[in-house]
């Protein structure tokens, strides 16, 4: 993997040790949930020491996103056994992240083909903790459906609540 000097114009030296990372597609219902969070995260103000990206769709590309990073939380859409708009905090160890063998592909690969990918490559990833938010419509069309809608505040909060105690850790590279 290729080093990275810079994330959204900010230089590696930079303060920015936590990432949070909203992922899925603004045109698939609620599988926007994690890109409107970081857009709520943005507006409330994020602390010092953290930044918010959307992450669009994500594929294996995230790899290289996730590449220096201290800590990463990640806000997506996923199918939690749970009603619309509730969500789990879980780490990628927590979770068993289930392999289709027919779905291999660089333009529909996900956060977990991308994590199985770090693993078989011995990868070293930030510590990390995702946010799996059950969706009541993934189709096409704009705009998240009214549970997910009523749950972007508890979601953001739980986020924000998240990194509370990270914002003050110093990127080990100054």
């Amino acid at each position: 993997m290729s080093e990275r000097r810079e994330v959204n114009g900010e230089p590696r030296g930079s303060p920015f040790v936590v990432l949070v990372i909203g992922l899925g597609n603004l045109l698939r219902g609620d599988d926007a949930v994690g890109p409107r969070v970081v857009e709520e995260l943005t507006r409330r103000g994020l602390p010092e020491g953290v930044t918010a990206l959307d992450g669009g769709t994500g594929g294996l590309d995230l790899l290289q996103v996730l590449e220096g990073w201290k800590r990463v939380v990640v806000i997506d859409a996923a199918d939690v056994g749970r009603e619309p708009g509730q969500f789990v905090r879980f780490t990628p160890d927590q979770a068993r992240l289930a392999h289709v063998a027919d779905r291999f592909s660089l333009h529909n690969a996900g956060l977990s083909d991308a994590l199985a990918l770090a693993d078989v490559l011995g990868w070293p990833l930030p510590e990390m903790v995702i946010f799996g938010v059950q969706p009541a419509e993934i189709g096409w069309g704009e705009g998240l459906s009214p549970a997910l809608e009523a749950a972007l505040p508890a979601l953001a909060d739980a986020v924000l609540e998240e990194i509370k105690g990270d914002a003050t850790v110093q990127d080990p590279e100054e």
